[in-house]
């Protein structure tokens, strides 16, 4: 990052037009292709150990845009978790490694107990989930981890995991698993 300050500050520096602009231009847009290669790098090879290492990889199916157009958007851009998620899978489907797209919308695993299955409405400030209901505590990323995985490990929205799930919670949820020709072979 610091070399990147460094070449943009050059950048600026020069006259317009001049020959030594060009050069500190050059030499600028070789930094940001070299910091692309070294995000691009990362991700492959993250996507690489995680297929290698679970069987299951279970996601939620976040809407990119939408957080990339929020107070997160530096964050979210300069991740390139679009990129990424296309790599786990096309990665997933070589080595035979499900990945589960869970739907958000219907799910919704950030307000949803994973204990109990109710829904408990937060704001994004409270960190910790607690359910008033079932009196379930963990923190609020490690919850929704959890749900997400239910869905994953049960068909439609998990419910089938609750002892006597509640009317409003038996439609089916759009969550998606994609099945590998491996894993689909072994399953059946």
């Amino acid at each position: 990052m610091r070399r990147l300050r460094v070449a943009q500050r050059r950048v600026c520096r020069r006259v317009k037009g001049s020959h030594r602009r060009q050069e500190a231009r050059l030499l600028l847009a070789r930094q940001h292709e070299r910091i692309v290669n070294l995000r691009r790098d990362h991700g492959h090879k993250l996507a690489r150990r995680l297929v290698d290492e679970f069987g299951l990889i279970a996601v939620e199916n976040l809407n990119i845009r939408g957080l990339a157009r929020g107070f997160l958007a530096k964050q979210v851009t300069d991740q390139g978790w679009g990129a990424f998620l296309i790599m786990l899978e096309y990665k997933a489907v070589e080595a035979g490694t499900r990945v589960h797209v869970s739907n958000t919308r219907q799910l919704k695993p950030s307000q949803r107990c994973a204990a109990c299955w109710e829904i408990v409405p937060k704001t994004l400030a409270q960190r910790v989930h607690v359910c008033p209901h079932c009196g379930h505590t963990a923190p609020r990323d490690q919850n929704s981890a959890s749900v997400v995985l239910i869905d994953a490990y049960t068909p439609g929205t998990g419910v089938a995991a609750r002892p006597k799930p509640l009317a409003r919670q038996r439609a089916k949820s759009k969550s998606v698993t994609r099945e590998t020709p491996a894993t689909a072979s072994q399953d059946a």
